[in-house]
């Protein structure tokens, strides 16, 4: 009888010349016999997980002796990540943030991955929100997970990785009923864009809130971390903006800066001081008009819109003694002229006689860096009062604007969107294309056929100007690829430019 024993790092496999897999076999001695003990190296699995988009290649740097490794196997592995991700570290049986790393497989490994993917969440909210948030279908979501369509979610919503995982996840508060305050709720993304209401998100609520009318995202308190500012008010409701504002462990839902209590129909944000914070600016079309300005730790001063800009000759007197202008519902800022200072884009509704203490039509104040626009350092986009695109119907007011190169030249072009004069379900769009760096002429009725559409279903609000669709030409869409609206769902409105004018797709 013969019985074998099994050396270190290898395993009996076999016998030739004898029966038997075990490691005790018989041989019968009736003539001359050759028998031969067969071992294998031992094999042992190396599991990699992954966090994050990204994958990681196995080398081979010197075999044992033959996914399973051989015993004494040494492996290379190279993380790879995918597109914006970042490779950050190694964890479990390796644990490093060198790339790439080795490991001897002499027992089952189990190796983790991590791989990241940050934004920047310091830069101009009309940015962040026209040029890198995700054009979220946010009506299907919403209506996936139990929200009811009779809520308007486009001006409460808020696109940021809130909880720094590397994927864009959601804020939201439906809208209530005026005075009513509102609930926070987040959404988180589970990878491949699939939501889910997170429940115990981690906010502290530090102050109740009623409905905005607008929703900014931005880096406010420099901490790298995405940021949310509402005007809360509307409809003679008063309030002042909150901030849901990120800490060390945990997001705070505050009221923020020392200004009036208002019904803002408009906010957006920039660094109009260039001293490396955003800035808030806030208007209810006159008399309680302003900025917010930062101090780089999100704490905020209120200034008068006559102390930012001071040369307006009429209007609503300002405790300081001057002006500033009626009539301002929409904002946004951002460098227009690519010259490396924000710029502030303003209109709503227009003068309509010489007297009125409005401006003529949109304008953009160019920036300085200073912290001060001024009415005699902007361009006005076109004269309202002129405007007759389509059989005597005018403008009524401009709700937003997108500021992106839509022709290629590397000057930025800007679209609006406006309601019609005696026309309630008006949404009416105008192309204003770069000829300067500050100079622009109405391209409408050229590059934008049919541009009074009707009948849109409602809940139109916010535009974008990027490409949505990947082919690497510029879209006009609004805010969501489909809207909600109390009996269903719409289409968005979408354009696409086709290299000399932009086509019509819904």
């Amino acid at each position: 009888m013969d019985t074998i024993s099994t050396v270190a790092e290898y395993l009996f496999s076999s016998w030739t010349g004898a029966t038997g897999t075990t490691a005790t076999t018989s041989v019968v001695m009736n003539s001359n016999k050759s028998v031969t003990a067969n071992f294998v190296k031992k094999q042992y699995a190396l599991t990699i997980e992954i966090e994050g988009e990204g994958t990681v290649a196995e080398k081979v740097i010197k075999a044992g002796l033959a996914s399973d490794y051989n015993s004494g196997t040494i492996v290379e592995l190279t993380a790879e990540p995918t597109g914006e991700w970042e490779f950050i570290e190694w964890t479990g049986d390796i644990v490093s943030t060198e790339n790439p790393v080795q490991i001897t497989i002499d027992g089952p490994k189990t190796v983790k991955v991590k791989f990241m993917r940050y934004f920047d969440y310091k830069i101009p909210s009309h940015d962040w929100e026209n040029l890198y948030a995700p054009w979220f279908d946010l009506a299907r979501i919403t209506d996936s997970l139990g929200f009811t369509k009779k809520d308007s979610y486009n001006t409460n919503s808020a696109f940021a990785d809130f909880n720094f995982d590397g994927y864009i996840d959601i804020m939201i508060q439906p809208n209530v009923n005026d005075g009513v305050p509102v609930k926070t709720f987040f959404l988180i993304n589970n990878k491949h864009n699939k939501f889910s209401v997170d429940t115990d998100f981690p906010i502290e609520l530090q102050t109740s809130a009623i409905s905005s009318r607008k929703t900014v995202v931005g880096d406010f308190n420099g901490d790298g971390k995405p940021d949310v500012v509402r005007p809360q008010g509307g409809h003679d409701w008063l309030g002042k903006p909150t901030i849901t504002l990120s800490s060390n462990d945990k997001y705070l839902f505050k009221l923020i800066g020392n200004g009036p209590e208002i019904q803002p129909h408009t906010v957006c944000s920039g660094d109009i001081d260039n001293d490396g914070d955003l800035d808030l600016f806030f208007a209810q079309a006159g008399e309680q008009d302003g900025f917010l300005i930062n101090d780089g730790n999100a704490n905020f001063t209120w200034k008068w819109i006559s102390e930012i800009i001071e040369d307006f000759d009429s209007g609503h007197l300002y405790p300081n003694n001057k002006y500033g202008y009626y009539g301002f519902w929409s904002s946004e800022m951002t460098d227009v002229d690519k010259d490396g200072n924000v710029d502030l884009i303003l209109g709503g509704s227009y003068k309509d006689e010489a007297y009125d203490s409005m401006l003529d039509g949109p304008t953009v104040f160019w920036g300085d860096g200073t912290g001060k626009f001024y009415l005699n350092n902007s361009t006005t986009l076109f004269i309202a009062k002129d405007i007759d695109y389509s059989n005597g119907i005018s403008i009524s007011l401009s709700h937003d604007y997108a500021i992106n190169d839509v022709n290629g030249d590397g000057l930025n072009d800007i679209v609006l969107f406006s309601d019609l004069r005696n026309d309630q379900n008006g949404v009416f769009y105008q192309i204003i294309i770069a000829t300067d760096k500050r100079s622009f002429q109405d391209k409408t009725n050229e590059l934008l056929p049919d541009y009074h559409r009707t009948s849109t279903g409602g809940n139109h609000v916010w535009i974008l100007l990027k490409d949505v669709d990947g082919d690497g030409k510029i879209n006009i869409v609004e805010g969501e690829p489909v809207l909600s609206i109390q009996s269903g769902l719409r289409q968005s409105v979408n354009w696409n430019w086709n290299g000399s004018k932009f086509e019509k797709i819904n």
